[in-house]
Formats: C-alpha cells, sequence, structure tokens
C-alpha cells in the first residue's frame, strides 16, 4: 500500500508538467493562427489611416497613424464612385437571398426531418450529393437558365438561383429532428393545421439554427464575385464586389491606399456580423452537428 502511494504520488508531477507543457503548446498554436488571421486587417487598417504617399513597407508600423487621411480617402471612395448605390444592391441581394434560403430551407427541412414521404431518402441523397459538386460546374448551366428567362441585370437572377442551400437545408435538418414528435402530436389533437404546426412549433425551436443560417448566408452572399460578375455586367447592378474588382484592376491607376480603403468598406460588414453573432455561428453549428 505505502509503495503504491508513493508511486502515485511521483507520478502526479510527472503528470502535471505534461499537462503544462501541452497547454502552452495549444496557446501557442492559437496565438500563431491568430496572428496570421488578423494581420492583414491591420495592415489593411494602417494604409487606409496614413498619410498619403508614405511607404508602410518601408515605415512599418502597428498602430493607424492619421484618423484624418484615412477619413478623406473613404469620403473620396463615397462621393466620387458608385459605391453607395453598391452597397445598395449587395445589402438588397443579400438580404432577400436570406429571407429567400430560411423560407425555402426551413420548409423543406420541415418535411424531410419530421415525415414521411415517397422518395424522401433518394431526394435526400441527391441533395446531398449536390454538396460534392463544384460551383464551376452547375455555373453555365445556371446562367443559360437565368439568360432565357430574360433574367440578366436584374435582382430576381441574382437571387433565385441561391435560394436552394443544400447546406442549410442539412443544417435545418439536423436541428430540426431534435423537435419531439409528442409535440406534433399534440399540436395536431388541438386542431393545428400542417402550416400551424411549422409556423406555431418548428420554426421557434429552431430559431438558433435559423439564425446561424442567416449569418452565414449573409457573409457567403456579400462576398460572392462569381455569379454577380456574370449574370449583372451592367454598372447599375454592380455589387461591392465588382466595384472592389475595378480598384483591384491592374491598370486602375489607384494608389495603393486608396485600394486599401476600397478593399476595408467592403470587409467591414461581414466582419461586425461575425464580431456579433461570432458566438451563434460556433452555438447554431455545434447543436446542429451534435443533436442528430
Amino acid at each position: 500500500m505505502t509503495t503504491d502511494v508513493g508511486l502515485i504520488r511521483s507520478a502526479a508531477p510527472n503528470y502535471a508538467l505534461d499537462l503544462s507543457i501541452w497547454t502552452v503548446l495549444k496557446w501557442t498554436v492559437a496565438i500563431c493562427v491568430a496572428i496570421v488571421a488578423v494581420f492583414p486587417i491591420v495592415w489593411m487598417v494602417n494604409v487606409v489611416f496614413a498619410e498619403p504617399g508614405v511607404p508602410v513597407s518601408i515605415n512599418p508600423r502597428l498602430l493607424p497613424t492619421s484618423l484624418s487621411a484615412g477619413i478623406a480617402k473613404i469620403n473620396t471612395i463615397l462621393s466620387e464612385t458608385g459605391y453607395l448605390h453598391a452597397y445598395y444592391i449587395s445589402i438588397t441581394y443579400s438580404l432577400l437571398t436570406i429571407a429567400g434560403v430560411l423560407l425555402f430551407g426551413s420548409m423543406a427541412a420541415f418535411e424531410f426531418a419530421l415525415f414521411e414521404f415517397p422518395g424522401k431518402r433518394p431526394m435526400f441523397a441527391i441533395v446531398m450529393l449536390s454538396l460534392m459538386v463544384p460551383t464551376a460546374v452547375t455555373l453555365i448551366p445556371t446562367y443559360l437558365l437565368t439568360a432565357n428567362l430574360g433574367w440578366l441585370n436584374t435582382m430576381q437572377g441574382l437571387v433565385v438561383p441561391g435560394l436552394a442551400s443544400a447546406f442549410g437545408l442539412f443544417m435545418l435538418i439536423q436541428f430540426m429532428r431534435t423537435i419531439p414528435r409528442e409535440m406534433i402530436e399534440a399540436a395536431r389533437l388541438d386542431g393545428a393545421s400542417h402550416f400551424q404546426i411549422y409556423r406555431h412549433i418548428a420554426l421557434p425551436m429552431s430559431r438558433n439554427a435559423l439564425v446561424t443560417l442567416a449569418i452565414l448566408t449573409f457573409m457567403q452572399t456579400w462576398g460572392n464575385f462569381i455569379w454577380p460578375l456574370i449574370v449583372a455586367p451592367s454598372p447599375q447592378m454592380y455589387t461591392v464586389g465588382q466595384v472592389v474588382g475595378l480598384f483591384n484592376a491592374p491598370f486602375s491607376h489607384v494608389t495603393v491606399d486608396i485600394v486599401m480603403a476600397a478593399n476595408l468598406l467592403a470587409a467591414l460588414p461581414p466582419l461586425i456580423f461575425f464580431l456579433l453573432f461570432q458566438r451563434k455561428i460556433v452555438e447554431g453549428i455545434a447543436m446542429s452537428g451534435s443533436k442528430g
């Protein structure tokens, strides 16, 4: 007995040492990843909020040096380009896409998750297989269909092809499977219709997943560049991504600080959304993945 106690006591310091080394290693890796992720944003802000003509690469710094110079650059972009109109197009495009993805995704997930119908498994398998198909493969057929409908350079041409989200459907199905069947049966006994069950039971209980899907859809739609570039080439339908692409063009003859200011304006909405709702994103994905 004494020998066993001695062995436990001798092993305890080694275990504590291994644990502390592992903790330090994890924090070191986490800090390095955070620095790599945040550094481009900090560098962009430093270039924007600096006096024009001051080379940042020659005179490196960690903090902005001229707030007024950065504000002047941003005012120049907003007043002399169509950036505000592009903001309007991008926000409208994003909000309509979010509304459509949530509506159609939640209705389809409600049926797939809680009810049985002929062809359910093959249909769900096809939807899941679509996640493996690269976007470039479906780009030309989708464009031809949109052009045949006469939707080029229109808001519906931007929005409608993105309303069917296979990822959103899968995410909502995993979440709605956790809804107790007893609640649905009780609602039926109380005389609730099929749509009332969807409206008053499925949607409120899937709020976290819907919020998470809305945020992820916004971030994806806001950063979408290829589809708006193809289906809406008219300057009147330019999104923020297309306007930033004009600034980044090789022969745009725009200084680096102005280009950085345009990129900063484009990056602000998704950054703000992520900082405000990052907990909802993590919670929604974790809950939808663990409850299935």
